[in-house]
């Protein structure tokens, strides 16, 4: 037993638990940063899903907003589109982004309800799966961030 100032080290049961609770807290935290891009996925997935209903309901202007809201205030802000062009490679980012713009572009022409959901789910099946890819490939959320 070590012995600093002549009093010997003890064992102590509550620092033990300490550590076990702290250890099992990071552990925590580095699960939720795991899956930080399906998060993200999950986000966009539910503003396309209200760009759906919006349709549905006749409600053209709001449904454009969702798309809007989903590709500008989510996907590119959550640096989500600059994530995938690293990881993934700019032209398959590019398809994914086109699929945003065709799905204003049918709200915006009047396409069927079906045309729009067809396009609403690729867009949230391909997001979904890029940000499997990039949480597995372990991209950092802050990603092209200054100071990095």
């Amino acid at each position: 037993m070590s012995c600093i100032n002549n009093t010997p080290a003890r064992y102590h049961p509550v620092q033990h638990g300490l550590l076990l609770v702290l250890l099992f807290t990071s552990f925590l935290v580095q699960a939720d940063d795991s899956s930080h891009w399906q998060q993200i996925a999950r986000q966009i997935g539910d503003s396309i899903t209200q760009a759906e209903q919006h349709y549905a309901a006749g409600k053209v202007k709001d449904a454009r907003s969702a798309v809007v809201k989903a590709y500008f205030s989510q996907f590119e802000d959550s640096k989500m589109e600059a994530a995938m062009r690293m990881e993934l490679g700019a032209k398959h980012t590019w398809q994914v982004e086109k699929s945003f713009g065709r799905l204003r572009n049918a709200i915006k022409n009047g396409a069927s309800t079906k045309e729009t959901a067809s396009i609403a789910e690729e867009i949230r099946t391909n997001i979904a799966i890029d940000a499997k890819k990039l949480d597995a490939a372990g991209i950092s959320p802050q990603v092209f961030e200054v100071n990095q």
